[in-house]
């Protein structure tokens, strides 16, 4: 068996990593049932778990396939996202413009059939949770038929395992710690706890060589030469490292190691301290002080609303979301707001709405700019690119985070002006914002979705169910949509019904009544169900499950009775095999309306029962039933049927649906015409009447006169080859009237 193993790669692990002891950890999911990718409602979500710092986690991966799958059934999508659920595109599809889209530590696995056991291995993970979003992904340029992809279940196992390491050292504030580097342990972990209070912190150290002491510093993770937050290189025995403003809560771990192993001939000792900075030391930087919310809890899942609360005397204190800015003072405001699992299933927004005040001259070039960031207050300049926000004076600006991740977030405003500095001074800006979650959009994903809340191996998230071809995330991508097309494709899927009416008629015409309620059924149902199984201005008369079972009953009713009808047995037997057809119809779509192999067979068994029948009266009666004339008759309609069947089975996709399916019903509705019997033949006693031999009438009077006398009755004579040929003839034309 051949392994296939794919490694991402973030950092090198060293050699010496092997000396640091710990304890083994696992997640398993066993047999996950993964469906084709058409919109986040498909997907499958899990959880996993890190719950403490380690150097590399490994997630394996097992396919399984159970039925008739094709072995290049193409993509499986296997990505993780660490805090949050993932957010992708696997089909290009837009998003809203107002969305920012950059993801943190989100990787990604593609994989098919071919490769088998494939592995994910991240190393030096983010402590905490992570999300796996799974899901089959087949291209778009293969069209399969709707048919072919039945029977096919598929099956993901996944396994997570890692190795939590020690951490020997615990910086605490303001308390030094010893450090010993030797041959045996070339470097070593420390870690250390944000606490409320906090603002910026310093690390100093001292070490008793000259070689190069390296430390590295990393937020939630164990931090390697490859992957760091911050770094400092101590030379001449002494080092620092600056540390910016975090909140509160975070764990920190260091690294500490040598540059060189050869300086580690004699053991260098060190030591450590942390210390909080004054913000006010910092000439070219400063702490920026931030508002706390309060999360206000709505009725439904994901809404909230976050309330700033002020911690200082401010004049306009009384108004939660409003705040005045001008060029008097530094005008930096900055908010945090948390993300935790109680609303990553949603969607995160943030309103602004600018308003210059009337007196300020308009050449004043006034904006505010903002930052929304994880873990600590950055300001504009600082902030990556798809986090920044930028308001105009007398403007409307909203920002939106799909899914968000768990930390705790910062909003960061800060007012910007363009002139001289009185001008400045006195343009005042106001500015009305406001924090807050909903399920899906706040459309509710607009005129061609719903949004639904889902639930996925216990996580819960909403999402958007796009109609009429419009996909993304708020159903905004028309790349796809179709809606210019629905009424023809309606009119399409109803009207082509109407194609029973002819073999409707037909059947009354000849007294077969049972099969015209059957069709008239097939009719009235099939119209109705496509009316309402429509994305825009669906119409319903009840229920649309209901219409669904009874237009199935009758579509495979319509074979059953259409077959029946064309055996040779009396027409009593024929309404008990009705009865039986249309009851078996029943169950079998009751169980699964879905599952094409059983209208294979039960179509099959009635159509070599009808087979049977014609071969038994053929030999009983020696000569070939039904007779060449009408087997000819029947070859259209074999035709119409045949070519309705594969145009169902083989070319109808989601895509040609409106148009291959009506089609079906013209040929299937068509071809019934053709294998309807003339005449209703069926009557018992008129049956009898034509099969039962024709007898002479003699008379003989043994008391009548001799010849001649009036009361003489006379016997013909009986012509034997006459008798003969009426009782065949007479036989015969009965037994063609109960054939056609």
């Amino acid at each position: 068996m051949i392994k296939f193993a794919l490694v991402l790669v973030f950092a090198c692990c060293s050699a010496q990593n092997s000396l640091f002891n710990g304890y083994d950890f696992g997640q398993h999911y066993s047999r996950i049932r993964i469906f084709d990718y058409d919109s986040y409602s498909d997907a499958k979500f899990l959880k996993f778990n890190i719950r403490a710092p380690t150097i590399v986690a490994n997630w394996s991966i097992t396919v399984t396939t159970e039925g008739k799958c094709s072995n290049d059934f193409t993509n499986i999508h296997f990505y993780l996202q660490y805090g949050a659920y993932p957010l992708t595109a696997p089909r290009n599809e837009s998003f809203p413009q107002t969305y920012i889209t950059r993801r943190h530590n989100l990787f990604k696995l593609i994989f098919n059939q071919t490769l088998i056991n494939p592995l994910i291995q991240l190393n030096s993970p983010s402590i905490g949770t992570w999300f796996a979003m799974i899901f089959i992904d087949r291209p778009t340029s293969t069209i399969e038929p709707r048919i072919s992809n039945t029977g096919c279940n598929i099956y993901l196992s996944t396994w997570l395992d890692y190795q939590v390491v020690s951490i020997p050292l615990t910086l605490i504030l303001n308390e030094p710690i010893q450090i010993v580097l030797t041959n045996d342990k070339p470097s070593i972990y420390t870690s250390y706890y944000t606490l409320v209070g906090n603002s910026r912190i310093i690390i100093l150290s001292e070490w008793s060589s000259n070689c190069d002491i390296i430390i590295l510093a990393k937020i939630n993770s164990l931090p390697n030469i490859s992957l760091y937050d911050y770094k400092t290189v101590c030379k001449n025995k002494t080092c620092s490292m600056e540390i910016d403003q975090l909140s509160a809560f975070i764990w920190i771990y260091f690294q500490i190691t040598v540059n060189n192993l050869s300086c580690l001939i004699n053991p260098i000792h060190g030591k450590m301290l942390i210390r909080s900075i004054e913000c006010l030391s910092f000439s070219n930087n400063f702490c920026i002080q931030s508002y706390p919310t309060r999360r206000i809890m709505f009725n439904y899942y994901y809404d909230f609303l976050y309330v700033p609360i002020y911690t200082t005397n401010r004049s306009n204190r009384g108004s939660t979301s409003s705040i005045t800015l001008n060029g008097k003072d530094l005008s930096l405001y900055s908010y945090e707001f948390i993300v935790d699992d109680r609303n990553i299933g949603g969607t995160l927004y943030l309103d602004f709405d600018s308003r210059i005040m009337p007196f300020v001259s308009p050449n004043v070039n006034v904006s505010i700019h903002g930052c929304i960031s994880k873990y600590r207050p950055l300001l504009f300049d600082r902030c990556e690119y798809d986090y920044r926000i930028i308001i105009e004076k007398n403007s409307m600006v909203i920002r939106s985070l799909p899914y968000p991740e768990m930390a705790l977030w910062y909003l960061t405003l800060q007012y910007v002006c363009n002139g001289a500095v009185n001008e400045c001074a006195n343009a005042t800006l106001s500015l009305m914002f406001q924090i807050s979650s909903s399920q899906c959009t706040k459309q509710q994903c607009g005129t061609y979705g719903v949004c639904r809340i889902l639930t996925s191996q216990q996580n819960v998230f909403s999402t958007c169910s796009c109609i009429a071809g419009y996909r993304g995330y708020g159903c905004t991508d028309d790349t796809h949509a179709y809606t210019s097309k629905h009424l023809s494709s309606v009119l399409f899927l109803t009207i082509s019904n109407l194609m029973f009416l002819p073999a409707i008629i037909l059947a009354i015409y000849r007294h077969l009544y049972i099969e015209a309620l059957i069709y008239f059924f097939n009719m009235f149902f099939s119209t109705f169900y496509h009316a309402c199984d429509q994305d825009i201005n669906k119409f319903c008369i009840f229920k649309y499950d209901g219409l669904q079972l009874s237009d199935f009953i009758g579509s495979y009713a319509s074979f059953v009775i259409t077959l029946i009808t064309m055996a040779i047995i009396p027409r009593t037997i024929k309404a008990f095999l009705f009865m039986l057809g249309i009851l078996t119809c029943i169950v079998i779509n009751s169980r699964d309306r879905f599952d094409h192999l059983q209208f294979i067979w039960l179509i099959s068994i009635t159509f070599i029962f009808t087979i049977l029948t014609w071969i038994i009266v053929s030999i009983k009666y020696r000569r070939l039933q039904p007779s060449s004339k009408r087997l000819l008759l029947y070859m259209p309609g074999f035709l119409l049927a045949f070519a309705g069947l594969i145009l169902f089975a083989f070319c109808e996709t989601d895509k040609n649906y409106w148009y291959i399916h009506s089609l079906w019903h013209i040929f299937i509705a068509s071809s019934i015409l053709f294998f309807l019997p003339h005449k209703n033949f069926y009557k018992k006693e008129s049956v009898k009447q034509r099969l039962r031999p024709a007898q002479p009438n003699i008379n003989i009077n043994i008391d009548s006169p001799s010849i001649g006398t009036d009361n003489q009755v006379i016997a013909l004579p009986i012509d034997n080859a006459s008798l003969s040929s009426s009782n065949t003839d007479s036989s015969k034309k009965s037994t063609d009237d109960l054939l056609h």
